[in-house]
């Protein structure tokens, strides 16, 4: 089960890197331990919750200015590909 989830969690966070990576004046840092993530923007995230949230993938603020991501632990691949989908067609409209 625990290796499972380490997968899963660093598939995820290997996506969110490409992300940012593609949108370098959008999303600051990707951190976080397990599938507990955040995504540090540079400016206010209200409005990126808001496209989140529009696309059905629910997200949450945690602090000034990040996004706290947390899937179950049972999440299965298909589902986080599914949200990086959502999350790259978020920061594409940006």
């Amino acid at each position: 089960f625990l290796r499972k989830i380490q997968k899963i969690s660093q598939y995820f966070h290997n996506e969110l890197n490409k992300i940012k990576n593609d949108y370098p004046k959008l999303i600051k840092e990707v951190r976080g331990m397990g599938l507990l993530i955040g995504l540090q923007l540079f400016n206010d995230p209200t409005k990126f919750i808001k496209k989140l949230q529009d696309n059905k993938l629910l997200t949450i603020r945690s602090g000034e200015n990040t996004i706290r991501i947390l899937p179950p632990l049972n999440v299965k691949r298909s589902e986080i590909a599914m949200g990086i989908k959502i999350i790259r067609k978020v920061c594409e409209k940006f």
